[in-house]
């Protein structure tokens, strides 16, 4: 699956949630790549009211066919990812035997451990993290690997039933960043 297509699966309101948690230099990086100017327009009477219209700007570009979107996209999550859910990083890190720094690392752990243990540590994270988050993780390593090493997980069908039902699925799919 895609960067793109994660982003659509994830939805609207996760997609501009996930926006909403960057920091201003992460928006600007998304917005840089999404070809989005940064200038302040006369209705941003506020930053709150800047970074709703920047989101809604991303899921536009993110949802039109006509307009190509992987390296927006592919930014949108990493630097979530990266800035936002490096605990979940680091414990499946950890679980790899990978060092790292607070989840980040420059190893390249999807080439060097076998496919079984990258499976378990995901299914790990399923269990002990937002299962919507996970997917999206997951299937972002797989598409910026060129794998398919998660597949079994139908990670696919995951992302869609907590996207479907959010608040359904937000009590029993484990702690977000932040909560433990």
């Amino acid at each position: 699956m895609s960067p793109e297509e994660i982003c659509r699966n994830l939805g609207e309101p996760k997609i501009k949630s996930i926006f909403h948690e960057l920091t201003t230099e992460a928006m600007k990086k998304v917005l840089k790549e999404a070809k989005i100017p940064t200038a302040r327009l006369a209705s941003h009477t506020s930053t709150k009211k800047r970074n709703d219209d920047w989101s809604s700007r991303v899921w536009r570009l993110l949802v039109d066919p006509a307009r190509p979107a992987a390296t927006t996209a592919a930014t949108l999550l990493f630097e979530w990812l990266t800035r936002g859910r490096r605990p979940m990083l680091a414990e499946f890190l950890t679980a790899l035997d990978v060092a790292h720094q607070g989840g980040l690392t420059d190893a390249d752990f999807m080439q060097t451990s076998t496919p079984e243990k990258l499976v378990e540590a995901g299914k790990a994270l399923l269990t002990s993290h937002n299962r919507q988050e996970v997917a999206a993780y997951l299937l972002f390593l797989d598409a910026s690997n060129k794998s398919e090493t998660f597949a079994g997980l139908e990670l696919d069908k995951v992302l869609a039933a907590e996207a479907a039902a959010p608040t359904a699925t937000s009590a029993t799919a484990g702690p977000t960043a932040g909560q433990t």
